[in-house]
């Protein structure tokens, strides 16, 4: 009787698991199902159009967007594809080139990661350049670029937007690009802080400095020189009495240069104040920065430049006007 019993309940148990197994497959397979239709591009898709997501959408803002667009067919299963790729909520605000159709799970991706799809267009900024000389590069490259608020963001961090080689889409912001320039510089000079540190000078004077000494002189050897004889003449309380400051107030090289010019009242007139000039001069690049962290010790005081380039030393004033009058005139 009771193994009678015994059966009877392993067959309804039996009968029940084989229910709840068809039940939960069957949910499987709907989910699956649902997953897989709405994971696939609406036919309707907006193929070679652009859809802007704007700075400050949020992930749900940018879902029912891109829903009514026609990019995606579920709001829900794209923020869920968000979140799965990331662990969190956000978005990337640009605008998103969609050249074929392309599924939630990929849609879910560039945005969360920014991956705008548009061309980007290679920019060089060279040693030396300043802001002015950043913004008219960018101009060019990008004709739509906005180039008066690019100089009023960038004017601030003279000195402090790292050269390079940069990547920008068309559509790229002033902001965009300072703070690119601006991170940059800040991962390039990192491990040099301990350097800074040792050399006992502020972060700011080091890098105003090097903004003279990457205009003074192209090589190393040149530059370590030079960084020594400008620091000297710092300790010894003697002008620093360089040219490249005129080139940054009033666009003059030194060959342009008038007695009116060298009589220009300016903090940055280095001829008739002493110290650094109140910023950097223009954006030096790493390699500058180095050689006034390192500069070499020698007995000048004095230097100048040949036609040629050519650098020429002295270690008194008689045998620098000597240097000028054979070299120069």
């Amino acid at each position: 009787m009771a193994y009678r019993l015994i059966t009877i309940i392993n067959l309804r148990i039996r009968r029940h698991f084989k229910t709840y197994a068809c039940i939960v497959a069957t949910l499987v397979v709907a989910a699956l199902l649902f997953i897989v239709y709405f994971s696939i591009a609406p036919s309707g898709f907006p193929a070679k159009e652009i859809v802007t997501l704007k700075k400050g959408t949020y992930m749900s803002q940018a879902a029912d967007i891109l829903a009514k667009q026609g990019v995606i067919k579920s709001p829900l299963l794209f923020k869920a594809y968000v979140v799965l790729l990331t662990g969190h909520r956000q978005v990337q605000a640009g605008d998103y080139l969609f050249d074929s159709p392309q599924s939630a799970l990929r849609v879910a991706y560039r945005a969360a990661y920014g991956i705008q799809g548009l061309p980007k267009i290679r920019v060089t900024f060279f040693e030396g350049m300043t802001v002015k000389d950043m913004g008219t590069i960018l101009k060019k490259a990008i004709p739509q670029f906005d180039l008066q608020t690019f100089l009023a963001l960038a004017k601030p961090e003279e000195g402090y937007l790292f050269p390079d080689t940069y990547f920008f889409y068309e559509n790229t912001t002033p902001a965009d690009v300072v703070n690119q320039l601006r991170s940059t510089f800040i991962d390039k000079t990192k491990p040099l802080l301990l350097d800074i540190q040792a050399f006992g000078k502020s972060a700011s004077d080091i890098v105003t400095m090097a903004s003279i000494v990457e205009r003074e002189a192209t090589s190393t050897t040149d530059r370590r020189i030079i960084a020594g004889i400008l620091w000297k003449r710092i300790r010894s309380g003697m002008p620093l009495q360089v040219d490249p400051t005129f080139y940054y107030i009033l666009g003059k090289d030194s060959a342009s240069l008038t007695l009116s010019d060298l009589a220009v009242d300016s903090p940055y007139n280095l001829y008739k104040h002493t110290g650094l000039p109140p910023t950097p001069i223009d954006n030096p690049g790493l390699n500058a920065i180095l050689d006034t962290l390192h500069p070499t010790a020698t007995s000048y005081f004095f230097y100048l430049s040949d036609k040629k380039g050519q650098m020429h030393y002295a270690a008194t004033l008689d045998g620098h006007t000597a240097n000028a009058n054979k070299y120069i005139e």
